[in-house]
Parts: structure tokens; sequence; C-alpha cells
């Protein structure tokens, strides 16, 4: 069972369709669906290396990680529907660091699984993918907690401000900015959040070079072998 739910292809597919449909959603509970895929993801990349590189991961690591997850789920429920309107910000800034944290050591664990890969396979290649995807994610979190607290920190193009949310634009301003692509429909203005996207911009760029050198060194050995 362990391993149809901890397989590469299946937390590729659920990475990608979390980040789709945290740009395309529209309300509340759509929003919700996207934490629970994000949390879900998370939950197996955790299982995955725990299960499968026994090094990584104590057991005593799993369950706090998955202790972290749940809490993140409560304390969206509690943010998104107002429960305790004097807490938002609280359960706001709670569940950013909890995320950030939690696919941050993710995106650690698939790092530290594909150094320890001898020999490149279609699923070294697709771990190595989520790995990059990951980074857009995490940073996304980062934007959306900034851009609650201070929707000053970002300029906005008329258009794009009525037509999406902020999880929406969060999303989207991550995965341009890791990508280096950079529209101009949207960009910082508060000098921590333009030092942030040429962190992320720097992040994406150094990830690249650094695990596609390392695959191809790796498939190089592998072919001679």
């Amino acid at each position: 069972m362990l391993d149809i739910l901890t397989n590469s292809y299946l937390i590729l597919l659920l990475t990608v369709i979390s980040i789709v449909i945290a740009i395309v959603s529209e309300n509340t509970v759509q929003l919700l669906s996207v934490n629970l895929l994000f949390l879900l993801t998370m939950s197996l990349i955790s299982l995955r290396g725990f299960y499968k590189h026994r090094h990584i991961y104590s057991n005593r690591s799993l369950q706090i990680l998955l202790v972290l997850i749940l809490t993140a789920l409560i304390a969206d429920f509690f943010m998104y529907f107002s429960w305790f309107p004097d807490f938002k910000n609280f359960f706001l800034i709670y569940t950013g660091l909890i995320k950030i944290s939690i696919f941050g050591y993710g995106w650690l664990t698939l790092v530290k699984i594909l150094a320890h890969r001898q020999t490149v396979t279609n699923q070294t290649i697709v771990l190595a993918i989520t790995a990059y995807l990951f980074i857009g994610i995490i940073w996304s979190f980062i934007y959306y907690t900034i851009w609650q607290i201070n929707p000053q920190s970002f300029h906005i193009d008329v258009s794009r401000e009525y037509e999406l949310k902020p999880w929406n634009l969060a999303m989207y301003f991550s995965l341009i900015t890791l990508t280096t692509v950079g529209y101009g429909d949207i960009f910082p203005i508060g000098k921590w959040v333009m030092v942030l996207s040429n962190f992320e911009a720097m992040a994406g760029a150094i990830y690249l070079t650094v695990i596609v050198a390392r695959l191809v060194s790796s498939y190089s050995t592998s072919d001679e072998n």
C-alpha cells in the first residue's frame, strides 16, 4: 500500500494539481481543498522519506511532522471561516510558518533522496521536478502571508486585481519569479519582498544548475558501468 501512496508520479501529480487549483480557485472551500492537497502531498513525502529512506527520518520526526500538518489544517479552518476573527492574523502567521517549515523540510528530504541516488531513473527525474516546484510553493506561502498583512507590498495590474484572489496571485507571482519570467503585471514594492523575490529567482537558477549537473553526472557514471 505504501509503495502506491509514496509513488513519485502520484506525488508529482498531486503537486501539479494543487498548484493549478491554487491559481484558479475562486472561493474559500476550493482554497481549503488546495491546502488539503498540499498537506496530503507533504504527508506522502514524509512517508516516502521514512519508508524508503530510513536514514532521513526518525519515527519521532515523522510523528511530529504529521501532528504539525494536522494543526496547520485546523488553523486554516479557523482562519478562512473566521471562527475567531480576533486571532485571524495569528492563524495566518501560524499556518504560514508551519507550511513553510514542513515544505522546506520536505524539499530537503527530496534533495537528500536525490543526493543518495547513484543512478538516474524516471522516478529520480520526477522527484527532481517535484523538488523544483516545491521551491515555488514555499515562496508562495511567504508572499501570501505578507500580502494579507500588508497588501501594499505588491503592485498589481488593475485587471489582475479584479480577476484573482490574493492566494491566486501569490502562487502565480511565485512561479513566474522562480522561472525568472517576470511579466510585470505584478511586482514587489516593499524592500523585503524585493529581497525575497531576488532570493527565489536565485534559488531557482542555482537549483536547476546544481541538480541538472548532478543528474548528468549520475547518468554518465551509470552509463559507463
